[in-house]
């Protein structure tokens, strides 16, 4: 009992921080392009890469760590995650579905300076402040409560998975139907005309508008 609840103890301080991290993407798409985005791979609300990174951070780090160290590692921990993240989604999926090579100070244009600063920062933030708080809260959980609510979210949460892989797989498939070629003229054509196919689609390919399914493969 105590070990499943320590389970969902942490999966769900893994979905806040994939929340948040959904909320932080959502906002910045919005500063930006000023209009809503449903940002990531899933369908629901949520970025499993920052919940991920933080439970990292969470399971490697220490509060007694220096904060330099914390946020020196915590930078290194989500760059590595990122980087190795992309490289896999790449691979399963035969496109790019991020890119930094347009930015300066990038590793393959799987990462870059700017995003290894805000994982140092936030992971500061995650050991210091956000943990404490977060694990109080759901402290005042009842335990079988706890337990039930995250059974039920951890089944929405592969049901969500396995949708958007299906709807990834047939993105694909739609891409390979219609590409001819890989210019860029003929690429945003693609995109056009896949947005108008399905609604599944569109909110995809807003959500990475920079997607690539016809590049070469980088290391």
């Amino acid at each position: 009992m105590e070990l499943v609840y320590k389970f969902f103890e942490y999966f769900s301080l893994f979905l806040i921080y994939s929340f948040i991290g959904w909320l932080f993407e959502v906002f910045l798409a919005l500063v930006k392009e000023h209009k809503f985005i449903n940002r990531g791979f899933l369908i629901g609300p949520i970025l499993p890469i920052w919940g991920s990174g933080a439970m990292l951070i969470t399971l490697i780090l220490k509060p007694s760590d220096s904060i330099f160290n914390l946020i020196v590692s915590s930078a290194f921990i989500g760059t590595s995650l990122e980087y190795v993240v992309n490289y896999l989604m790449e691979k399963l999926f035969k496109a790019r579905w991020w890119d930094y090579s347009h930015l300066p100070f990038n590793i393959n244009g799987r990462v870059w300076l700017g995003a290894s600063a805000t994982f140092g920062v936030g992971g500061l933030f995650v050991i210091e402040f956000l943990n404490p708080c977060f694990l109080n809260l759901l402290g005042t959980i009842d335990k079988s409560l706890l337990i039930y609510i995250g059974s039920v979210l951890l089944l929405i949460m592969i049901i969500d998975l396995c949708v958007s892989c299906k709807i990834i797989k047939n993105l694909k498939l739609s891409v390979n139907h219609l590409k001819k070629d890989y210019t860029e003229e003929i690429s945003k054509k693609v995109k056009s005309v896949l947005s108008e196919k399905s609604r599944e689609f569109s909110r995809l390919l807003k959500a990475f508008p920079n997607v690539n399914f016809s590049l070469k493969q980088k290391k």
